[in-house]
C-alpha cells in the first residue's frame, strides 16, 4: 500500500510540474495600487502561481499530518514508560520470590537438621 501511495504522489508532482511548464508563457497582471496616474502592477507567470500553491498545499499537508503524529508519538512514549514500569515491577517481584524461596530452603534445612538432632 505504501508503494501505491508513493507512486500516486510522484505522479501528482510530475503532473503539476508538467502543467506549470505548459503555462510558463501565460502571465497574470496583478494591480496592487492605483492612484492619480500612478499604479503598481505585478506581472506574474501562471507557472509560478501554480508552483506556489502546490508548495503551500504540501506544507499545509505536512503540518496537518504532524498534528496527528505528535499525539501518537506521545502516547507511544507513555506506553513504553508503562511497559518499563511493569517490567521493573516484574523483576522486583521475581527477585522477592527468589529471596523467599531461598529463605524457605534455609528453613527446611534447619527443620531437617532439628528433626535429625531430636532423634
Amino acid at each position: 500500500m505504501k508503494i501505491i501511495f508513493n507512486l500516486i504522489s510522484i505522479l501528482m508532482v510530475v503532473a503539476v510540474i508538467f502543467i506549470a511548464s505548459l503555462n510558463t508563457h501565460t502571465f497574470f497582471n496583478f494591480t496592487v495600487w492605483v492612484a492619480k496616474g500612478a499604479s503598481i502592477i505585478y506581472h506574474v507567470a501562471l507557472a509560478k502561481i501554480i508552483l506556489t500553491f502546490f508548495v503551500a498545499g504540501i506544507l499545509a499537508g505536512v503540518f496537518w499530518a504532524a498534528s496527528f503524529y505528535s499525539p501518537v508519538e506521545n502516547k507511544l512514549k507513555e506506553y513504553q514508560r508503562k511497559l518499563e514500569k511493569t517490567s521493573v515491577q516484574t523483576d522486583e517481584e521475581s527477585s522477592k520470590v527468589e529471596v523467599l524461596e531461598a529463605k524457605i530452603q534455609v528453613l527446611e534445612k534447619a527443620l531437617q537438621s532439628a528433626l535429625e538432632n531430636k532423634e
